[in-house]
C-alpha cells in the first residue's frame, strides 16, 4: 500500500500574485490536490467516505517556505498521513523542484464529521493496513493561532457559491484569500509561513469581516461572522 503519494505540477501564472510571489490559496489548493488523490488511492477519498456518511474536514494547515517557487517552475508535491489518533488525523506535505529541493513544507491536522449531523465522529480502520511513516515537517504540533481583540472596521465578504466545494461549505482555500486582501502586503513584504485554522464551517451568504492585528513580523486574521462567532484564524509570518 503506497504510503506516500507524490506528483508533478508546472506552476501557472494565476498562482502568483501581482508581485509574482505564490499565492497561499495557491499552495493549499495543490496541497489539497494531493491530499485529495493520496486517500482515494487509499480508500478513504470523499466518494468512500461520503457512501458512510462521513467527510473529511480540514482543521489546521500551516506551511513554511523554504525556496520561494518561480512562475512556470515545475514541482514535485509529496503528501503522506501519519498514524491516525482515535478521532484526529495528521497529514504532512513537500513541495520540492526537480532536484529534490524543498521548497515549502506544511503540516495539517483533520477530523472526520457525519455528513448529516456535522459532528465529530471517531472514525477507526479509515486507513487500510498499512505502514505509516513518521517523518514529520515541525518537530511541534500545530498550535491554535492565538486571537486579538479586533478594531476598525474590517473587510467584509460574503462567500457565494464560486466559492464552495463537495462539501458545502467555503472550500479551504478561499479562507487564504479572504486573509490575503485582509492584510493587504505592502511593497517588499513576503509570505515567509501561514497557518489557517478552520473553526466553524462557512456558507454561502455568510457575511463575515475579516480583521487583522500587526505585531512586527507576525500579522494575525480572524474573520468573524456577523452572529460574532469566529470561523477562522490566520497567522502570518513575513
Amino acid at each position: 500500500m503506497q504510503n506516500i503519494y507524490e506528483k508533478i505540477f508546472s506552476l501557472r501564472t494565476s498562482d502568483f500574485d501581482c508581485r509574482r510571489k505564490i499565492l497561499p490559496s495557491a499552495v493549499l489548493d495543490l496541497f489539497q490536490v494531493v491530499a485529495g488523490e493520496h486517500a482515494a488511492a487509499l480508500g478513504c477519498g470523499f466518494e468512500e467516505l461520503y457512501s458512510r456518511q462521513l467527510l473529511w474536514v480540514l482543521v489546521r494547515i500551516k506551511y513554511e517556505v523554504i525556496s520561494e517557487p518561480y512562475m512556470y517552475q515545475q514541482v514535485k508535491v509529496k503528501t503522506w498521513p501519519l498514524a491516525p489518533a482515535r478521532v484526529g488525523f495528521q497529514r504532512e506535505y513537500l513541495m520540492e523542484d526537480l532536484e529534490g529541493n524543498t521548497l515549502i513544507k506544511a503540516s495539517s491536522d483533520w477530523v472526520i464529521i457525519h455528513s448529516e449531523e456535522r459532528k465529530i465522529v471517531s472514525a477507526a480502520n479509515v486507513y487500510p493496513q498499512m505502514e505509516f511513516l513518521t517523518e514529520k515537517s515541525f518537530e511541534q504540533r500545530l498550535k491554535k493561532v492565538p486571537d486579538f481583540e479586533a478594531e476598525g472596521n474590517g473587510v467584509e465578504v460574503c462567500p457565494g457559491f464560486s466559492q464552495l466545494d463537495m462539501n458545502g461549505h467555503v472550500n479551504n482555500t478561499k479562507y487564504a484569500n479572504y486573509a490575503m486582501d485582509a492584510f493587504n502586503p505592502i511593497n517588499g513584504e513576503t509570505v515567509k509561513a501561514f497557518q489557517i485554522d478552520y473553526r466553524h464551517e462557512v456558507q454561502k451568504g455568510d457575511k463575515l469581516t475579516v480583521y487583522t492585528h500587526r505585531q512586527d513580523e507576525t500579522v494575525l486574521v480572524k474573520g468573524v461572522k456577523d452572529s460574532g462567532e469566529v470561523m477562522f484564524a490566520c497567522q502570518i509570518n513575513i
